[in-house]
């Protein structure tokens, strides 16, 4: 049975290689992420990753298209891969949100690419102890 909604609360999940695991449908939902974030009022958003993966890269390569920053650490938006249970959960947004971006995703508005210089960086954070 196919679901409503795209993400289910803050949880997005489904198996590597599959659909919405897909490299293509993870990159257009980190793009529509930083999308939002940039229409919401962030001058640089930045999502935050736990670990450098297929799931989690795929995302970031969007965000990043989008123009976002994304860092293996803390962000304005974090996302954990959960690989055990096949889930990236997504943090410091509400679920009103992630309905937003799934309108962004799946309507006829035109998702902007960055290019050159604008086009977002990865970069991991140093623990400081």
């Amino acid at each position: 049975m196919l679901s409503k909604s795209l993400f289910d609360g803050k949880e997005l999940r489904g198996d590597l290689g599959d659909y919405p695991f897909t490299a293509e449908s993870l990159f257009r939902i980190g793009l529509a992420l930083c999308t939002y974030l940039v229409i919401k009022g962030e001058e640089k958003p930045t999502l935050g990753i736990n670990v450098l993966d297929f799931a989690t890269m795929s995302l970031a390569v969007g965000f990043m298209a989008g123009g976002g920053d994304v860092v293996v650490g803390k962000g304005n938006v974090s996302v954990i891969h959960r690989e055990e249970e096949n889930a990236l959960i997504f943090e410091g947004l509400d679920e009103i949100d992630l309905k937003k971006v799934e309108s962004i995703l799946f309507s006829r508005y035109h998702i902007p690419r960055k290019r050159g210089k604008e086009v977002g960086r990865l970069w991991i954070q140093e623990n400081k102890l």
